[in-house]
């Protein structure tokens, strides 16, 4: 049995997550006072390692005696966001996503006169900016609509003060973005506070648009790309033919017809000789299949919800193999 003070710095390590660096000689020291690396000591340690879920780093068994070495908890299965492990892994989508609400806005004093609001809300294309005396405070904003209720109401004010609204929201930019959509819906522009209670924004009805529509397009892409192979296989090759291509390790799995086949099936059919001879494809092999293998790789971050975005790299390589399937079904 191991030594109190070995039991006692496994739990300290497991506890920390941090490894402890010793030398071979001091390991098998503080684990019961031996000496030496017998084959029944090493026995012991390494039962003693397993049960634990314990692992030296690099092994003690051999090498030099005194080399260093690392005494730490196994590896865990962790999340992998982007080419990162995350330590902190938030499942949820917050108000942060959108591009909008890391923006610092352009506002205008309330001081100000209507000119400078209508250069403002002219130039930049805006329907509402805010008014602002620091960046941790909005007082209001002035819209378009609020202008026009303004002079409707027979206002002779020059002032920006007297046609501003509180018809807005300021939202933390932890809110989940499913909450925040209610209040940019019913206010229709919202504010939002960052960590260090700077206001951000604004955040409106076409940012959340814009940002579902990112959400979603790359299953759309998939879909059409998946629709157009398809289209390139059916009714050319013989069913039993294509079957016999086709390792299907799931028994209560059937192959009936294209439509039941997986993205790897089909390219693992265009990649055949033969097969290629049958489609009688008007492009370099290499090239299109390298390229669906692509599509492949990205199809599988995608269907398997990695935590990413995909990136802006992948969407154009979908974008363009659409459009690509698209113009050769439609001109073959």
């Amino acid at each position: 049995m191991p030594r109190t003070e070995f039991v006692e710095l496994v739990k300290e390590i497991k506890k920390k997550g941090k490894g402890k660096k010793m030398t071979k000689r001091e390991f098998i020291w503080l684990f019961d006072f031996y000496e030496k690396r017998t084959s029944g000591n090493v026995w012991r340690i390494n039962e003693y390692l397993e049960k634990q879920k314990m692992v030296v780093v690099p092994n003690y068994q051999g090498g030099w005696i005194d080399d260093e070495v690392t005494l730490k908890e196994k590896d865990k299965a962790r999340i992998i966001n982007g080419e990162t492990f995350e330590e902190k892994f938030d499942p949820i989508n917050r108000l942060s996503v959108l591009k909008a609400a890391a923006k610092t806005p352009i506002s205008i004093s309330r001081d100000a006169s209507l000119k400078k609001a209508y250069h403002i809300l002219w130039k930049h294309e805006f329907t509402q900016v805010p008014i602002m005396n620091n960046e941790r405070e909005v007082l209001g904003v002035v819209s378009w609509q609020s202008l026009a209720k303004g002079l409707i109401a027979g206002k002779e004010s020059d002032c920006v003060k007297d046609f501003m609204t509180n018809d807005f929201e300021i939202i933390d930019d932890e809110t989940p973005l499913f909450d925040a959509i209610k209040s940019v819906i019913r206010r229709g522009v919202a504010f939002v506070r960052d960590k260090e209670k700077k206001i951000k924004g604004p955040v409106t009805p076409s940012d959340l648009s814009e940002e579902f529509i990112e959400q979603i397009e790359p299953y759309i892409l998939l879909e059409q790309i998946e629709n157009f192979i398809r289209l390139i296989l059916h009714d050319k090759i013989i069913l039993e033919d294509l079957l016999k291509l086709l390792t299907i390790e799931d028994e209560n799995r059937k192959i009936e017809s294209i439509s039941d086949m997986t993205f790897g099936e089909y390219l693992r059919v265009i990649e055949n000789d033969e097969m290629w001879d049958i489609l009688k494809l008007p492009f370099v092999k290499a090239d299109f299949t390298n390229e669906l293998d692509e599509i492949r790789k990205i199809r599988n971050g995608v269907m398997h919800f990695h935590p990413d975005k995909i990136s802006e790299e992948d969407l154009i390589q979908l974008r363009k193999m659409s459009k690509f399937l698209m113009d050769y079904n439609e001109n073959c």
